[in-house]
């Protein structure tokens, strides 16, 4: 039979699920199948917000046991007060980036990078799609 984004990620994370799904789009769809793919006692993490109206429908049981569905409402940022803050204290000289971005890996040098994330021993790592 034909297969499917979600039999690929099964046969990665294992017939059980991921310990924790972070959805980012938004899409209905998508944060159903992200749901289906946490495993009974993990966590799914909503990050991405649907439309008004745009409902999910979910086997709500596993909830009443220790499967988790929450969202994330990205922090107390005020990205239109904030921002230009930052940028006037850049162009005051009182703020710098430099040293933000420590390192960064090509895409095929994924698992190099996340060694180096797990370490502790980078600050910002960036991944550069551009093979």
């Amino acid at each position: 039979g034909k297969r499917t984004v979600i039999d690929a990620i099964i046969d990665i994370v294992g017939p059980n699920g991921a310990a924790v799904v972070i959805e980012t789009t938004g899409n209905s769809r998508v944060i159903e199948q992200a749901y289906e793919l946490t495993h009974p006692d993990g966590k799914t993490i909503l990050v991405g917000v649907p439309n008004k109206g745009d409902n999910i429908s979910i086997y709500s049981l596993p909830l009443h046991f220790k499967k988790v569905l929450t969202g994330s409402h990205g922090g107390d940022a005020m990205p239109d007060l904030e921002i230009p803050r930052y940028i006037s204290l850049m162009n005051a000289g009182k703020m710098t980036l430099d040293g933000l971005i420590t390192h960064e890996f090509k895409l095929d040098e994924i698992n190099k990078a996340l060694d180096l994330f797990r370490s502790g021993k980078a600050g910002r790592i960036m991944i550069n799609l551009k093979q």
